[in-house]
């Protein structure tokens, strides 16, 4: 009853309206996946020194992705690159640490990664920065008369991809991966006595 009163509705205006500006959901991803490969080798520093490269890595990538997380938040202008790299640190953190924070920090990676390159500012459905509803329609603006009867049996023009294929597409790389290739090719050999190394 409280939550849906309009008192407490106005007060999450103003953060739903910069919630709608940038790639948020993508940054809440990467923090997580951050979070959790940085918490799976947390141990004073000693140990993790003496963990050596898988120790260090972790909590490296990990720092580096909340890092991602926070610029998407802040600076949605760097979408693409945040993106792009976001991805790629956490496909290395599968090697590097300890099989990227159990696989759960590395998808989560993944997919933040993928969203955050695949937003598009505007973006979110019809709706605009501070209303809950669709836009307005452009066909019935002032001025407009609407579609015209000689459009009606012509296709409108084709609607934007969705993001489902950006967060698609590198999980069904990743699963590429994880199918054997064939095998390495045969080396034909010399013919011939073999030759003796002298000392």
């Amino acid at each position: 009853m409280f939550l849906n009163s309009r008192p407490a509705r106005a007060r999450w205006r103003p953060a739903r309206a910069w919630r709608r500006t940038r790639p948020f959901w993508a940054g809440v991803l990467l923090v997580l996946g951050g979070a959790e490969i940085t918490a799976s080798p947390l141990s004073p520093l000693p140990v993790v020194v003496s963990l050596g490269l898988g120790g260090v890595a972790a909590i490296g990538i990990g720092a580096a992705l909340i890092t991602a997380g926070l610029f998407l938040w802040f600076l949605p202008h760097t979408h693409h690159y945040v993106g792009v790299h976001a991805v790629i640190l956490s496909v290395v953190s599968f090697a590097a640490t300890n099989l990227g924070g159990f696989l759960i920090g590395m998808l989560l990676g993944i997919a933040g990664g993928a969203m955050g390159f695949a937003w598009t500012p505007g973006a979110g459905g019809g709706r605009t920065a501070g209303t809950d509803g669709p836009g307005p329609d452009p066909a019935s603006g002032p001025g407009s008369a609407g579609p015209s009867p000689a459009d009606s049996g012509r296709e409108g023009p084709a609607s934007p991809p969705s993001g489902h294929l950006a967060v698609a597409l590198p999980l069904v790389l990743l699963a590429g991966l994880a199918v054997p290739g064939p095998g390495p090719r045969p080396v034909a050999l010399p013919s011939g006595p073999p030759v003796p190394r002298r000392p």
